[in-house]
């Protein structure tokens, strides 16, 4: 109920501003803040008409003239204290405070009368929205016993229309229930069984107020037995899911979205040596160390035959989430700690990784975890959909064609497919078409052999598809090959051979392909700029990833990860976002996607200082497209402030001063060249 972002004055401050504030803000006051914005009073226009009626001079301050007794709340005070406090206090103006004592907004009398107008509009409003919505018949009657009010369920339960009963005593259209002891006694009924228009029913009946009338709530029988099938049939469900669980040697329990067990199974209390009740609507961190499927709850990735440390000993565990029409609402975890079979296949695993981190420390110098469809993080329905077709996929050979906006995720896409398939543990080659220039192109691809040109290497060398054999290439950005290297490929397609460079020996190679590309495929064809015949052998199998304002559910969870890795990597302790970062991540349209997003996020964490990220933690770009939809503050608009609200004259000012010298002006200005240059290209500002 309180008005926000009102202005602040000073002491410093004149009376003539103090006035024009007041005339401007239509307000009978304004809050008095020091240098570090702290309240330190109210200045009123009984101030004012006292300060003139002393003889004051409009170029005056405020300092004497303005009230250091303020009647202030926080922001967490509830309504009824608010209304309280209010009603005992002869000031009619109060202040709203944070816990730091910086003003957030002021408050009066009439906001408060406004306030309750609206919150009694709200409650009529939710009111008749449930009883509109009441499966259950609803029949109010007044104190004489006189049909006011039925609900659409008593008009279908009952076969009547309450414009034929508004109005008819009660006992003249249902006869078999006396409602005296009700209105008369102010007793409540429950449980009755009646019958009402040759339907029998089993009502509640209560008093309304001080015998102003009665509310009837009935439900027909045939409805109860239905729901006592429906009933039935989910305990039956329920006892049979009970049963499962316990049938199975693994650990198993379920949390809620607060990370609380609401289920575990016999053989989950034996591995914790605890009882069933002892368990349930704990935490999960209390029982459990170390305990990852928190970060399940917040992330949505499932991570599935992992080695954790519990007690001292190592076990298998799986933790997957719960997703119901996009949102996360629990999650499952599995411990196996009887029979370790698993562990077979495990040990091979890592054996495989050893491998690969050798061969990727020999190659790159580093390595990396390889990418599966766990850790591709999601819990919008439609991406979800999209993982289980593309590892459906995966088992097969047929090529693969991954098209959506550039940051989207399509390599991430192609590796998980290449992890899923039988060719896993064959090596996967990745080619990015636009980043090798064209007159290497073929070499790249096709390799050669000992002197087929001028440079070659001796002894020749392996070609992108001799490499990929047995396993899986990765042509990213297709849309940007030459033509020439396009009729090759086709062949190669087509054949499964090439000739390397300098040799008329065939290659025989078993490659399954995946194509990506940003670019519209369809339109380079028709522009003749890509081969009809290509494109068709390359979109066998075709996976469009939709961008992040399509699946705007995901950007919570995908910081979480980010957060995570980050955490790690620059040993800070970052848990989350503020409620205000939240709102501006949530409401930007991110046209670079889950690349845009974690660069983001990377940038928040350097200039971070707390456990939370804050808004002034988000790059420029971010806090201005918040700035450009809030109201324009009453404060000097100078250079020194300019950087908060960035206009066509406050840059022309800047340019001027700075005599056109770029960077000078973003130093100013508190931007970067980049966000500079386009604040020109859009204010078509040129120098």
């Amino acid at each position: 109920m309180m008005t926000r972002d009102v202005p602040l004055l000073q002491p410093k401050d004149s009376l003539g501003q103090g006035v024009a504030l007041l005339r401007w803000t239509k307000l009978d006051a304004l809050p008095v803040v020091d240098l570090e914005g702290l309240l330190i009073g109210i200045f009123t226009k009984a101030n004012v008409l006292d300060a003139f009626l002393a003889g004051a001079e409009l170029s005056d301050t405020i300092l004497r003239h303005f009230t250091s007794q303020v009647v202030t709340v926080a922001d967490n005070t509830p309504f009824r204290e608010v209304e309280l406090r209010a009603k005992q206090s002869s000031v009619g103006t109060g202040v709203v405070v944070n816990k730091e004592g910086k003003v957030l907004g002021i408050f009066t009398k009439v906001d408060m009368i406004m306030a309750l107008f609206q919150e009694a509009e709200h409650l009529a409003i939710e009111l008749n929205t449930v009883y509109e919505a009441m499966p259950n018949g609803f029949i109010f009657v007044d104190q004489n016993n006189c049909i006011q009010q039925m609900n659409p369920s008593s008009e279908r339960i009952l076969g009547l229309k309450q414009e034929a009963l508004k109005g008819c005593l009660y006992d003249s259209v249902f006869p078999g229930l006396d409602l005296a002891v009700v209105l008369n006694q102010s007793q409540h009924l429950v449980g009755i069984q009646t019958q009402m228009n040759k339907v029998t029913v089993l009502c509640n009946i209560s008093p309304v107020g001080e015998a102003a009338g009665a509310v009837i709530v009935f439900q027909a029988f045939t409805d109860l037995d239905r729901v006592a099938l429906e009933l039935d049939a989910t305990k039956q469900l329920y006892e049979t899911l009970l049963t499962v669980t316990n049938i199975a040697y693994e650990a198993i329990f379920v949390v809620d979205v607060k990370g609380k067990i609401t289920l575990v199974n016999e053989a989950a209390c034996r591995f914790f040596g605890k009882k069933e009740k002892e368990l349930l609507q704990r935490p999960v961190d209390q029982v459990i160390e170390n305990t990852r499927i928190l970060r399940t709850l917040k992330t949505g990735m499932a991570e599935t035959n992992e080695i954790q440390v519990i007690n001292g000993r190592a076990y298998i565990v799986s933790r997957l989430p719960i997703v119901r029409q996009g949102q996360i609402i629990g999650a499952v975890g599995k411990i196996v700690f009887q029979k370790l079979e698993e562990a077979k296949e495990v040990a091979e695993r890592l054996a495989q990784m050893d491998s690969e981190l050798k061969f990727y420390k020999e190659k790159v110098g580093a390595a990396r975890l390889a990418v599966t469809f766990d850790q591709i993080v999601t819990v919008s329905q439609t991406m979800r959909r999209l993982k289980q077709e593309a590892e459906m996929s995966a088992q097969g050979n047929s090529t693969i064609m991954l098209t959506g906006e550039s940051g989207t995720g399509k390599e991430l896409f192609a590796e998980a497919i290449h992890q899923a398939s039988p060719r896993r543990k064959s090596h996967y080659v990745r080619v990015n078409c636009a980043a090798v220039p064209e007159n290497l192109l073929e070499s790249e691809f096709f390799g050669y052999v000992s002197g087929a040109f001028t440079g070659a290497q001796r002894g020749g060398k392996a070609g992108k598809f001799a490499i990929a054999d047995g396993g899986t290439l990765f042509l990213d950005e297709i849309g940007d090959m030459s033509s020439k290297l396009q009729s090759k490929l086709l062949r190669v397609l087509e054949d499964k051979t090439f000739e390397p460079l300098g040799s008329n020996e065939l290659v025989k190679v078993d490659v399954r392909i995946i194509a990506a590309t940003n670019k519209d495929l369809i339109q380079k064809v028709e522009c003749g700029d890509f081969r009809s015949d290509l494109y068709y052998r390359l979109n066998v199998i075709h996976f469009h990833i939709i961008p992040m304002w399509e699946r705007v559910e995901d950007i919570i969870p995908l910081v979480h990860v980010f957060l995570e890795r980050l955490n790690r990597d620059f040993g800070k302790r970052i848990t989350g976002v503020s409620p205000a970062v939240s709102e501006i991540l949530l409401s930007h349209r991110w046209p670079g996607n889950v690349r845009e997003l974690k660069n983001v996020i990377e940038r928040a964490v350097n200039f971070a200082s707390g456990n939370v990220l804050e808004q002034d933690d988000l790059p420029f770009y971010l806090r201005e497209q918040k700035l450009e939809f809030s109201v324009p503050s009453m404060k000097r608009w100078n250079l020194e402030n300019a950087h908060e609200h960035l206009d066509r004259d406050t840059l022309q000012k800047a340019l001027l001063k700075m005599k056109g010298n770029k960077s000078e002006v973003a130093k100013l200005l508190g931007i970067s060249r980049s966000w500079l240059y386009e604040k020109m290209r859009r204010y078509d500002i040129n120098l």
